[in-house]
């Protein structure tokens, strides 16, 4: 097996490779939505797929319990065991999928539900969300166990690659149902096509670079009794995470209409591709974490953490920077002034993003230590609080308060107990320092991200070259301020973090 920091190099630029290239053909669909149909379409399938994020709490995180017992066998050699691990699952995300599709038909004749307004949808609602689940259950009816192998053995780089070609094609296949046919039918029917696209060119190249690893014999009941505990706290951290990032979307459509739903879903679109940047950076990473985990001292850990958040958040400034200036005048630009939302709105999409992001780091060692159990009663808690204050606040702020919600929670429940936990229960000390690095680096972020905003907002003209000078200047700007507070703050991590970073490119 390659070593951990190879393939932490070639998963981070194949992440970041195509992070560039599906937000693109996002933003093109989306925009090519809007102007043949209307932006209620945007709307309604965001709707959709939130609904199924809820049914998809079926799938329990089966996929992130089957990477981190995977590790262990796949350090050891142990084919057998893998083989073994491969079956049990494929098994399981089989049921999963039969599971997933009667939860679906079961819930399909009370979407109407969740629409408040249809607008301009002309399309039978019901067969659309029909063929939006057909495309959920097909991923688990495949290949999903062969996702999840690439995971452990670290080649996070080789599902990026069928992800963009799969992506591509499907993406070219939607413009042209909408363009041409402008047929929402159709569109929706392609998604069924892009994911069985995705996971047989995923077979194909898993059994093309390790045929030696394929579902084959069982796991013992001791396993077993392992990974049901293990799913259990996934369960619950599921939960969590539906509640968070899908009940929004629900929300705002039952509450405000398809209308504003399309412009939320929109909003979300540009959110989602930078957020994803964080998760591929997580994702790239939490093998190798894993693998060292086994095999390294817990100090050594310790150290690469704080290395590893310190240079995280040097990116995670320099994308709420680039948001916070830049948010707005390319939403303008992309969808008109008719379809933006307020500033304070965006501000707090600017804080969710950010509240996000600050946590991935720990959150790829959490994940990579299998606490999901022990952590149940802070996903509990947490989803709670959400589900009320999004409720709540819902109704009394608008989008506003759908928005602020999951910032409160995550800010007053989550990042404490989870990194509390981490620290008691693994790390032991240093718990004062990292929350104190993480003020600062609050502070940095808070700071930069202003200087920028003021500078940006000193433009005096709009459109394409607008949003190019505000870049350029918010690039010039974090260029000379990041680099200058991280050192004057954190002398001795910029110095062990830049040793780190060229170990890693000389890998």
């Amino acid at each position: 097996m390659d070593s951990r920091t190879l393939n932490s190099k070639r998963n981070i630029i194949a992440g970041g490779l195509c992070n560039c290239l599906l937000p693109v053909f996002g933003l093109v669909v989306n925009a090519s939505v809007v102007r043949f149909l209307s932006v209620e379409y945007i709307g309604l399938a965001g709707t959709f797929n939130a609904v199924l994020q809820v049914l998809n709490l079926a799938e329990l995180g089966f996929s992130t319990a089957m990477t981190v017992n995977l590790y262990k066998p796949l350090k050891d050699n142990d084919i057998a065991a893998v083989r073994g691990m491969m079956a049990y699952f494929r098994r399981v995300y089989r049921i999963i999928g039969l599971v997933i599709l009667a939860a679906g038909m079961m819930v399909c004749p009370f979407m109407g539900r969740f629409v408040k307004d249809s607008g301009e949808i002309r399309e039978n609602i019901y067969i659309l969300f029909f063929l939006f689940l057909l495309s959920k259950v097909a991923a688990f009816l495949l290949y999903a166990h062969k996702e999840a192998l690439l995971n452990s053995l670290q080649r996070f780089d080789m599902i990026k690659i069928v992800h963009i070609t799969a992506f591509a094609v499907k993406s070219c296949l939607q413009l042209l149902s909408v363009i041409v046919f402008k047929d929402f039918y159709l569109f929706s029917a392609v998604l069924i096509l892009g994911t069985v696209l995705y996971h047989i060119l995923l077979n194909v190249l898993s059994k093309r670079k390790f045929g030696q690893y394929f579902p084959e014999g069982s796991i013992d009941e001791e396993t077993k009794k392992v990974v049901r505990k293990q799913v259990a706290g996934l369960s619950v951290s599921n939960v969590l995470s539906v509640s968070r990032d899908s009940l929004n979307s629900i929300l705002v459509s039952s509450f405000f209409g398809l209308y504003i739903a399309g412009k939320y879903a929109n909003y979300s679109t540009v959110y989602d591709a930078v957020i994803l940047l964080f998760v591929m950076v997580t994702k790239a990473v939490m093998s190798s974490i894993g693998n060292s985990i086994v095999s390294e001292s817990v100090e050594k850990n310790y150290n690469n953490l704080t290395k590893i958040e310190f240079l995280h958040n040097i990116v995670t400034t320099a994308c709420t920077a680039y948001l916070l200036s830049l948010y707005q005048p390319f939403m303008k630009l992309w969808m008109g002034e008719e379809l933006m939302f307020p500033d304070s709105v965006v501000v707090l999409f600017v804080t969710y993003f950010y509240l996000r992001a600050m946590g991935e780091v720990r959150n790829a060692y959490f994940s990579a230590l299998g606490y999901w159990w022990k952590a149940k009663w802070i996903f509990i808690a947490e989803a709670l609080v959400v589900i009320l204050l999004m409720l709540v606040l819902g109704k009394l702020l608008g989008v506003a308060g759908i928005i602020l919600a999951p910032c409160i929670s995550i800010l007053t429940v989550n990042y404490i107990g989870i990194t509390n936990l981490i620290f008691r229960e693994y790390f032991k000390t240093g718990r004062r320092e990292y929350y104190t690095n993480r003020i600062l680096y609050t502070l940095i972020t808070v700071a930069v991200s202003g200087v920028c905003l003021c500078f940006c907002n000193l433009v005096p003209f709009e459109g394409i070259m607008g949003l190019l000078v505000r870049g350029i200047i918010c690039t010039c700007l974090l260029l000379v301020l990041i680099p200058a507070m991280m050192y004057l703050l954190k002398r001795e991590y910029t110095r062990e973090s830049i040793a780190f970073v060229k170990q890693i490119i000389e890998a």
